[in-house]
């Protein structure tokens, strides 16, 4: 078979429109940001680097409207010295020393820990907050999320059960009036201990 001058230019369009396919199928990334090179948070929390803390996750969980809240995440020291963390959050200035290469996991950390005194936003935004890694400060806008939320509700901050409610108890079951003999008064029970 001869290739003619027509022949020639069919096959030249032929391949330009094949190129052209291919570029506007692959070029996206050449004019748009790859999603998977975006840093997000795969959760409710924040992730935020300070100094040589890595914050992971970090939201609190409470009902909101001035109710206390809790702390929840992981702070991540990835140095090789140990480092003082301070959060101020809702009234409450929570610290830790995290050593080097550790961590702290504020969903297995003792509620008196983590507890933030009033939260007063609503679930569903977040609460201001200042933190301090060493030398290193930065803002957070930590998320609120609802302590009624299934996912949530066993990290709602619980009422501390109150020492005269233990005592009187005692000292009924024991057949002594509370306070009897001590010199002492007592106070009536503000509320029932949690369980």
């Amino acid at each position: 078979m001869r290739f003619t001058p027509k022949n020639r230019t069919r096959s030249t369009a032929a391949a330009g429109v094949i190129a052209l396919s291919l570029l506007g199928a692959t070029g996206c990334s050449a004019v748009n940001d790859q999603a998977t090179t975006t840093e997000y948070s795969p959760s409710d929390g924040i992730i935020q680097d300070i100094g040589d803390l890595e914050l992971r996750n970090i939201l609190v969980v409470s009902d909101g409207d001035g109710e206390p809240g809790r702390l929840l995440g992981t702070v991540l020291n990835d140095s090789t010295e140990p480092v003082n963390f301070e959060l101020s959050v809702g009234g409450s200035n929570l610290t830790w020393n995290i050593p080097a290469g550790g961590k702290v996991v504020y969903d297995d950390a003792p509620q008196a820990e983590v507890l933030v005194e009033s939260v007063n936003v609503v679930p569903g935004t977040g609460i201001r907050a200042e933190a301090t890694a060493g030398s290193e400060t930065a803002t957070l806008n930590v998320p609120v999320v609802d302590g009624q939320v299934p996912y949530y509700e066993d990290f709602l901050p619980t009422p501390e059960a109150s020492p005269s409610a233990t005592g009187e108890a005692t000292d009924e079951a024991a057949g002594t009036p509370a306070g009897a003999g001590t010199g002492t008064p007592t106070a009536e029970p503000t509320g029932t201990a949690a369980p």
